[in-house]
């Protein structure tokens, strides 16, 4: 009996191991916070992003690979936050590329989360 219980438990705990890969881990507020460095290029008032925003980009593009989980949350933030705030779309797009990083979430309200 102790055998099967045991075994039990460990697909249990395996089951909540894999069922928990598919959940984000990023919080919004944290990425927005990330990105404080970036506020004056985003907002269009600075012509290139600091080398402090580019060490932030890197940051949330190492997020963003973890996971499709955490790309789908950092998609939704940011759509959510470009609809909030008076992001300059423009200078938003330009960051990865400008920061050299390669990162498949879209700051832009339009973006579709869901085809990530």
């Amino acid at each position: 009996m102790t055998g099967s219980w045991s075994r039990w438990l460990v697909a249990v705990v395996f089951l909540a191991l894999v069922v928990g890969r598919g959940t984000a881990e990023v919080q919004c507020s944290d990425a927005v916070s990330q990105l404080l460095p970036c506020e004056g290029f985003l907002l269009g008032g600075d012509t290139a992003p600091s080398a402090g925003c580019c060490v932030s980009v890197q940051s949330l593009a190492n997020i963003a690979a973890a996971s499709q989980s955490d790309r789908k949350a950092l998609c939704q933030c940011f759509k959510d936050t470009a609809k909030t705030f008076p992001i300059n779309l423009d200078n938003a797009r330009q960051l990865p590329q400008l920061c050299h990083v390669n990162i498949n979430v879209a700051i832009d309200p339009s973006v579709n989360c869901d085809s990530l």
